[in-house]
């Protein structure tokens, strides 16, 4: 009877440990493993017989062996419960972190039996931990590019996350618990001439859930003694469940602006028009510290919010990689906002790299397009490009040129209401090059046609139809095209009534010979067709701008709008290539892409998926279909360019 339920015994216990999500083992006194669970040998593909005695550890990689073997054995001798971590080979070839803990086991009558433990896989956790690594430090190294100070501080008043920038005033009394010899560097007063209270300064009233922004003046002492003006904003903030969670304070140095009022007011009857100027500017710059502390508040709060759910979900793999897409996300927002940031004062103080050559002005604004196209596809705007018939050689920095056009197209894109129009031109005047972008957008009033491209003068007007950015686009526009001795203007009828902006630039007239015997695309579509293209898209714009693009490089295009009219445009067509959107109503791209392969007149046709779409599961299924290639939107130019040419 004893042997029998030993044997029951033994049964439940290989049962169980096979049954485990961990692998199981055990060792004897002398520190031989004796049992190893099923699991082990389909984690590493070890036989019994290589795993048992001390054959396990082989299979540690052999930059851990010596250290796990060593803190083994010595938890052995200790007869102390042990926990490591190491990489583990696999049975795919590949290391993979895991854990390996044990305690002792004793007998009825205390004699140590040896070890009982189990070895988990921890992978996963670690490249999420690397992955979260690497993201903190992209996030700090653009903290540190902000040229304002920024600090998040939680609801205790701790600061969590600061730039070298705010390390200039911290700590100081935007704070509510630091000593009153660093409160003393700051003074800040009312209009009316009376001082802040201690509990009313900027930092105290955000954490009472107070937005204050665009904030306070105020006078801080530097470490020579020297006070200097800054602006201080704040803003609360919130968890998911609607509670403070703390707040960021933003400080700007205004110190020469503030100094340059005050000089001015002392010789204001003579110079009253240049006050009045600084002191729009200082009122612009209020408001755009405003826009800044809310653009900087909307990544950061769910990235606070992010880390705070990570630390009470530590062990939840999934909940983990969901927090670090969102803080991917939002870093790539704040990288956006430091580069208008950055641009803007490198032109501002003339640091600027302008690197001109020769180049055609069209090549220019087809490759800018596309960096437009997404925003302009998601206001569903109807797009029209236009360009000049022979080519335009100009003396340019071929990526500020694009800058410049892009800022145009992005700017009628976030201004231009839902379903609107935008229309892109390119032609020659005389000896110069005239790029317009025309928009149906909200219009700009007559008395603020030349305002417009002021630095700050678009924040705090029309906010309500932006989506997103600073709002400096537009004076960047125009130092650019000054640095190219050229020149940028609105037009507009008024409010509602879209907008136009022109700009004209000088074409090289030594460029005129070099490029003679170029061609203009249109004027040579005959000649230079190589190619039967079949575009189809759903998106109208989106099958349009891609369809001017490849016209433009001289291919005999079709564009369809459905997967029917594509099959049935393709039996007629016969295309070289078929550029095909997947996610189309009633037929998608994977079935236009199965009936256009049993067409044996299109055996030699090459098939591109063009999808939103592009995780691997995606790119599979689109070869499955019968797929030759597959881009992920938007699709760069010079990806397509590259394919026709290998095709060619």
């Amino acid at each position: 009877m004893a042997e029998r339920a030993l044997a029951r015994s033994e049964s439940q216990f290989l049962t169980l440990a096979d049954a485990a999500p961990a692998m199981l083992w055990v060792t004897e006194p002398d520190g031989r493993c004796s049992f190893l669970s099923r699991g082990w040998y389909a984690f590493t593909g070890q036989s019994e017989l290589e795993g048992l005695g001390l054959g396990w550890t082989a299979m540690i990689h052999p930059e851990d062996r010596a250290a796990a073997s060593k803190a083994f054995l010595e938890a052995n001798a200790r007869r102390e419960e042990f926990s490591l971590e190491h990489r583990l080979l696999h049975a795919d070839g590949g290391y993979r972190w895991v854990i390996d803990a044990g305690r002792p086991r004793w007998s009825a009558g205390g004699d140590f039996l040896g070890f009982v433990g189990n070895v988990l896989d921890i992978n996963d956790r670690k490249q999420t931990e690397q992955a979260l690594h690497e993201t903190r430090e992209t996030l700090s190294a653009m903290f540190e590019a902000l040229p304002v100070g920024v600090a998040v501080v939680d609801r205790h008043g701790k600061v969590v996350l600061s730039n070298k920038e705010m390390h200039s005033y911290l700590p100081t009394n935007i704070l509510p618990s630091l000593d009153d010899a660093r409160r003393e560097r700051w003074r800040a007063v009312h209009a009316d001439g009376r001082p802040y209270a201690r509990q009313d300064f900027v930092g105290a009233r955000a954490l009472r859930g107070e937005r204050v922004v665009p904030g306070i003046e105020a006078l801080y002492t530097n470490d020579d003694g020297n006070e200097i003006w800054t602006q201080v904003a704040a803003v609360p903030l919130t968890g998911s469940d609607g509670g403070l969670n703390g707040q960021v304070t933003v400080v700007m140095n205004i110190d020469a602006f503030k100094r340059t009022e005050a000089a001015l007011r002392l010789a204001e009857s003579k110079q009253r028009s240049l006050f009045d100027e600084v002191a729009k500017s200082n009122k612009n710059l209020s408001e755009f510290l405003a826009v800044l502390a809310h653009e900087l508040r909307n990544p950061l709060a769910p990235i606070l919010t992010g880390l705070e759910i990570m630390r009470m979900r530590s062990d939840s793999t999934e909940t983990i990689m969901n927090v670090r897409g969102i803080i991917e996300r939002q870093v790539k927002q704040l990288s956006h906002l430091i580069g208008d940031l950055l641009d803007i004062a490198r032109v501002t103080n003339g640091k600027v790299d302008i690197r001109k050559a020769q180049v055609d002005l069209k090549s220019i604004v087809s490759n800018a397009v596309e960096t437009s196209l997404l925003l302009i596809e998601q206001g569903h705007h109807l797009f029209s490009l236009k360009l000049h018939d022979a080519p335009l050689p100009v003396n340019a920095d071929a990526a500020r040129i694009a800058q410049v056009v892009g800022n145009l197209l992005t700017n009628a894109a976030k201004y231009t209401p839902h379903g609107g129009t935008i229309a892109l031109t390119v032609e020659q005047d005389g000896m110069d090059a005239v790029i317009s972008v025309t928009d149906s957008g909200i219009g700009i009033p007559a008395q603020a046609l030349e305002s417009v491209f002021d630095m700050f003068s678009q924040v705090g007007r029309n906010m309500h139809h932006a989506q997103g950015g600073l709002g400096i686009g537009l004076s960047l526009v125009r130092q650019l095209v000054s640095l190219h001795d050229g020149t940028v203007r609105a037009i507009s009828e008024g409010p509602g009534k879209g907008s136009t902006f022109i700009v004209r630039l000088p074409v090289d007239p030594g460029g005129m010979a070099v490029f003679a015997g170029v061609a203009a695309p249109n004027a040579t579509a005959g000649a230079a067709k190589t190619l039967r293209i079949l575009v189809v898209d759903d998106n109208v714009d989106a099958a349009s701008t891609l369809a001017a693009l490849l016209d433009m490089h001289g291919h005999d295009l079709r564009v369809a709008h459905d997967g029917r009219q594509a099959v049935a445009l393709a039996e007629q067509f016969l295309p070289q290539v078929v550029f095909l959107d997947i996610g189309m109503p009633e037929m998608t791209g994977y079935e236009v892409a199965q009936q256009l392969r049993k067409n044996k007149d299109l055996d030699a046709c090459r098939i591109v998926a063009v999808s939103g779409w592009g995780a691997k599961d995606d790119l599979a299924r689109s070869k499955e279909a019968g797929f030759d290639m597959h881009f992920t939107k938007p699709v760069a130019p010079a990806r397509v360019s590259d394919f026709l040419d290998s095709l060619r």
